[in-house]
């Protein structure tokens, strides 16, 4: 996954752009973000009426009962780690945590990268917010170790936000360096961390199963759109400097984006 998605990021030589209409990089990445911004959200609202309509009596009676029995199984130590694996990706810890990877990444002039993480957080944040007061998908039936927010429990937003942080630093990381080993341990502990998300919110009864997967495949789809949006832009702004004259100035914002 990370060696597709950084693939994405970099520009190929034979992109095919209409030269008769030229468009700001920065342009190209808002329309794509837009335009994923608007499927995404008709996607996972097409998901969540599923949900909670056709398939209630067969994927939410499965949903019911995983619920149901972790809630019956609970022990100390896994309401422990799973305690610690829920507060870790909460909103600010999250929001924190980006600022400064993308705050570090634009001071070393990585520009793409920096962007590739912003595009996709705040796709996962809009996005969410837009589905899950909309499906209004009641959260399970159990007793719950968290308090809970207004949020709905579809999609499940700790997971979307872990898959988009951890798996978003780890394409980052491939995308930046070639040792073996860093790539795969970043790759390794972004699965491992959130899959380990995933089961806590099920774990402590905030959400039902198909809210994870759901929420898994969401944030892996904010990150394939974010790596589009920036591909975009990079064409763009390698075409924009590759048709000005050999004497013109190239501007300086589009020279470091290229």
């Amino acid at each position: 996954m990370a060696k597709t998605l950084g693939s994405v990021l970099e520009p190929t030589a034979d992109a095919r752009v209409d030269e008769s209409s030229p468009q700001h990089p920065f342009r190209s990445a808002l329309m794509v973000t837009f335009i994923g911004y608007v499927v995404l959200a008709a996607l996972m609202l097409g998901i969540g009426f599923l949900l909670t309509h056709a398939l209630d009596g067969t994927v939410g009676s499965w949903d019911r009962h995983v619920s149901e029995h972790f809630a019956r199984h609970r022990t100390g130590g896994w309401n422990d780690i799973t305690k610690v694996a829920t507060a870790a990706v909460n909103t600010l810890p999250v929001v924190i945590v980006a600022a400064v990877v993308v705050g570090l990444l634009a001071l070393r002039r990585h520009w793409r990268e920096a962007a590739f993480l912003a595009i996709a957080l705040f796709l996962e944040i809009t996005v969410f917010l837009s589905v899950t007061f909309t499906v209004d998908r009641p959260r399970p039936d159990v007793p719950r170790l968290n308090s809970t927010p207004a949020t709905s429990s579809f999609p499940s937003g700790h997971t979307a936000a872990a898959i988009v942080l951890f798996v978003g630093i780890a394409v980052i990381v491939a995308c930046l360096t070639t040792n073996i080993l860093a790539r795969v341990l970043s790759a390794l502990l972004s699965v491992a961390f959130a899959a380990t998300v995933g089961f806590s919110r099920v774990y402590r009864g905030l959400h039902y199963p198909s809210d994870v997967f759901s929420g898994a495949l969401f944030g892996l789809a904010c990150l394939t759109v974010a790596a589009i949006a920036v591909r975009a832009a990079s064409v763009r702004a390698a075409r924009t400097e590759t048709r000005a004259a050999p004497g013109d100035e190239v501007p300086p914002r589009v020279r470091r984006i290229a």
